[in-house]
Parts: structure tokens; sequence; C-alpha cells
């Protein structure tokens, strides 16, 4: 019984504990860093990173939401604080897609938007399942874009050097060539809606590379079937079945 009242066995012994102590506390650690379990969580935003450090999906409500990144520069985004949603990014930090839900009273009622948004590679949307409604005026249906060579971020900073000239003719010029290649599709141009309007109208639109539909494939709420040929204008040139056809 002296051997374990000597001084030297009790310090080897107090060491061993320390030692088995310290292991099991940081194996309790370790478990729990690969995996903890809540029951319920209130939280503003959560990021979801990459061994890195970049966000690969970011889920938050609208106050911190975070706006649109691309070539690792932030670009404010019309409407996106209007409700929560889910971001996603590629393995560049890109922004590249997300989903997204709004509503807000108005003067007339009522706003509420939905939607799923694909977003070309350093580009905006290419392909969209939205949602929109302004107080009972509802339209819902699948988008399809064509978007541009050039980055969305040279375009914006292109975009926002235009704004931020000094009013005169120099600004004028500029903003009147914007205003022309938009019209031509090279900032991005609808080529394809499937699904319904705002009229109860179940309709397909199919689109040329300046956004104007050609080729327009109706449904009526009343059952009424029609296909529409248009030219450049947006005039009918050719329907069926033919106006006169029983």
């Amino acid at each position: 019984m002296r051997f374990l009242s000597n001084p030297r066995f009790l310090a080897v012994y107090s060491g061993v504990l320390t030692v088995a102590f310290a292991a099991t506390i940081l194996t309790g650690f370790a478990e729990n860093e690969r995996k903890t379990s809540f029951d319920q969580i209130d939280v503003q935003r959560i990021n979801i990173v990459s061994p890195d450090g970049k966000n690969e999906m970011v889920i938050a409500n609208h106050q911190v939401i975070p706006d649109a990144i691309i070539d690792g520069k932030t670009f404010p985004s019309q409407g996106r604080h209007n409700g929560a949603g889910i971001i996603f990014y590629n393995s560049e930090g890109d922004e590249d897609g997300g989903i997204g839900f709004s509503s807000k009273k108005t003067a007339n009622g009522y706003e509420a938007d939905g939607d799923l948004m694909f977003d070309q590679h350093k580009q905006d949307q290419t392909v969209g399942i939205e949602y929109t409604d302004d107080n009972g005026q509802r339209r819902a249906g699948l988008h399809v874009w064509d978007r541009g060579e050039i980055d969305l971020a040279q375009e914006v900073e292109h975009f926002n050097a235009v704004k931020n000239m000094p009013a005169g003719p120099d600004k004028d010029a500029a903003m009147k060539q914007l205003q022309e290649q938009a019209k031509n599709g090279d900032f991005g141009a609808t080529r394809l809606f499937a699904g319904k309007t705002a009229n109860e109208n179940a309709t397909v639109y199919l689109c040329d590379a300046k956004s104007r539909p050609r080729l327009r494939l109706t449904v009526s709420a009343a059952g009424e079937a029609k296909i529409e040929f248009l030219d450049e204008n947006g005039k009918v040139t050719y329907t069926l079945p033919q106006p006169d056809s029983k």
C-alpha cells in the first residue's frame, strides 16, 4: 500500500488521468464537429461554404440575402431584398442560380412572386420558372432566355459608367447606344415562354433573337385553340384555324 502513496507513482498516475481526460474531451468535440442535431433553430442567414471559405449556398431572409456576386464583385440586385431565398454559387464563387419568394401590400391590394432561376456561366438567368401576381392578375410559366458572351459584371459596370456620366450630348448618345443594343438582344433576349398569362390564356411564345414573338400557341379559358404566326413588328400574318373555317 505504501507504493500507492509514493509521490512518484501519484505524479505518474495524475499525468495518465489528465491525458485520458483530455483525450475524452477532444474526442467528444470531434464528434460534435462532425454532426450536431437541433430540434429547432432561429437564424437570419446560413452560409454553406467550401473548405476554402467560398460560399456554395446561402439561405437568408430578405434583409440579409446577399446581392449578386460575379468575378468577385458585388452588384446590387433589383428586387432581391423583397423576400427570403436561397442563392447557389459555382466553384469560382459566382452566383449561378437561386430560389426566391416575396409578397407585399400595395395601394391596390398586393403583389407576390416566386421563382427558380438557373444562371448562365458569368451571366444572368437563362432558364427560369416564375410566378407573379399583381392583385389577382397572375402569370406563371417557364422562361428561356438567350444571353451574350460578355461577362455580366462587365455589362453592369459599363451601364453604371454611362448612367453616372454628366448630363449632356455624350451621355445621351451613350444611353441611346445602350437602348439600341438592348433592342438587338445584345444583353439578353426572351426566346420561349410557356405558361398561363394574366388574361387566363394557356400560351406558348416562341421568339426570335430580339425577343420578338414569331409563333404563338394559345388555348383560352373557354377552350378556344389558336396558332398565330407573327412578323417582326408583331403583326399576325397567318392564323390556324382560319377565321372562316368551321
